[in-house]
């Protein structure tokens, strides 16, 4: 699962899903400075703050199967980025589909085992719905090892 759609870029309740996928983007931190993190697996509290849809708060249950950053290992997508300066961890993706090309850049601070912070802004290329970028910060707090049925 991803905030990246290949073939059905952001539109209409898209919006909700792909900030809250984005959201999901917590994790240990990598082992050498250029590698994507691998996530921690528990359960999670994701507070997640964007102008479409405000301030939501909600909790979910990551596996180690789940990937870092949306798109990542999508054949539509690129990674064309991940650079790690001081504390923070860069990383953008490109995707491109019949819509469109949508381009997510996130940035990730935080111990990663109790706590992140991720922010990332995607632009849409055309707009999409009338929406040609948009910006989200996700706030995780660990909760512990098991998840909720």
């Amino acid at each position: 699962m991803g905030a990246i759609f290949p073939g059905r870029l952001l539109g209409g309740s898209r919006a909700a899903v792909c900030i809250s996928v984005v959201a999901v983007a917590a994790t240990v931190m990598p082992a050498h400075a250029d590698e994507l993190p691998v996530r921690k697996p528990g359960r999670w509290q994701l507070t997640t703050v964007a102008e479409s849809i405000g301030m939501k708060t909600f909790e979910t249950c990551v596996t180690p199967a789940d990937g870092i950053v949306p798109g990542v290992g999508d054949k539509n997508c690129r990674l064309s980025k991940v650079k790690r300066l001081a504390d923070e961890l860069y990383v953008d993706v490109e995707c491109r589909a019949d819509a469109g090309t949508e381009k997510t850049s996130t940035v990730l601070t935080g111990d990663f085992s109790t706590w992140y912070r991720a922010m990332s802004k995607m632009t849409f290329d055309p707009p999409q719905q009338g929406v040609s970028h948009m910006g989200v910060t996700v706030d995780g707090k660990y909760l512990g090892p098991e998840c909720k049925p």
